[in-house]
């Protein structure tokens, strides 16, 4: 997995940037791209090669047992599967960190988990990464590259999925690079079935809306795109963005005339909690009628994978937001 040549190219560098990882993630929640991203004979066994999104093959010889990801994004499916990473990078699309040992989606999951962090999404430690020991490395595609590239494929296989596919689709690619299918299509009728029990739910407030942000600490960035309101059959404000970028901001004023029923801040909790307390002394903050009625929530910001278990928490605290 690992030559002499590859130790020395990898020692040599402290940090890389993984290109592409700092895009917002949330534009990627488009299940209506039905998109092949692994192509595998079902029937195949170990060894078996994977064709990953950006047409290179995987060889594994096994069934991988020290994955490290180099992106936080693919944590969940390999959680959902009872396959905890041994390391991951961390972080997000603004840079800021929050610890897993605090996040209501993942923590869960990692009690007595040993996993090491090997940098930020947007800041990789190429020697963390070796030290790592991985049998494979797991990341989303990007159009325009991973950078170092050519080192991380000496460290080990590199499989990059298809991010722009359903969340059913991808936990179904994370499960073939595990050998886990039948688990995969179990879990993906329970899920499913989670999330049509919220939708029906939620179909008796439609008169409501709610507004997914998150912040950069001095403006609210729109955050759900209308595949996530259309998942759960919940309201957008008018006005509301259809995508979402981190770079495009909304003023207080524009959120002000959209007045949402809601306020959901899907971003790390600190910064979140920062921003809302900057605005007490606004008037124009205390003229919305989320604020008027205490319609102010807090949502994990790994929830911004719009996986499976991020659907699955989503359903679990918006049935409660609305049945009150």
């Amino acid at each position: 997995m690992k030559n002499f040549m590859a130790l020395i190219l990898v020692l040599a560098l402290s940090s890389v940037l993984l290109v592409g990882c700092g895009n917002s993630q949330t534009e990627n929640n488009d299940t209506d791209t039905a998109v092949n991203i692994l192509e595998i004979d079902q029937n195949e066994t170990w060894p078996r090669t994977i064709l990953d999104a950006a047409g290179n093959d995987i060889i594994l010889e096994e069934v991988p047992s020290r994955i490290t990801l180099l992106h936080i994004v693919y944590m969940e499916y390999l959680l959902a599967l009872d396959t905890p990473p041994t390391a991951a990078a961390i972080g997000n699309a603004l840079g800021e960190v929050e610890g897993l040992d605090k996040s209501e989606l993942f923590a869960p999951y990692l009690k007595d988990v040993d996993m090491m962090v090997v940098g930020s999404s947007r800041d990789l430690n190429l020697e963390a990464v070796l030290e790592s020991d991985p049998d494979l490395l797991l990341t989303f595609y990007n159009p325009a590259g991973l950078e170092a590239y050519d080192q991380l494929i000496e460290i080990a296989p590199v499989a990059q999925l298809d991010y722009n596919a359903t969340w059913q689709e991808q936990l179904a690619s994370v499960a073939e690079l595990l050998g886990k299918e039948e688990e995969a299509q179990k879990l993906v009728s329970k899920f499913e079935k989670e999330i049509s029990d919220a939708k029906d739910i939620l179909s008796g407030y439609e008169d409501r809306t709610f507004a997914l942000f998150r912040t950069d600490g001095k403006s609210f960035i729109a955050q759900g795109n209308s595949k996530y309101y259309d998942t759960f059959g919940i309201t957008k404000p008018t006005g509301f963005p259809d995508t979402a970028s981190p770079t495009d901001t909304t003023s207080l004023e524009a959120v002000a005339e959209m007045n949402p029923n809601y306020i959901v801040f899907q971003h790390n909790y600190d910064m979140s909690k920062s921003f809302v307390e900057s605005l007490e002394s606004s008037s124009v903050w205390h003229s919305m009628d989320a604020v008027k009625n205490g319609q102010i929530y807090y949502f994990d910001e790994n929830m911004n994978s719009y996986g499976p278990l991020a659907f699955s928490l989503a359903a679990e605290k918006l049935t409660e937001m609305y049945s009150k």
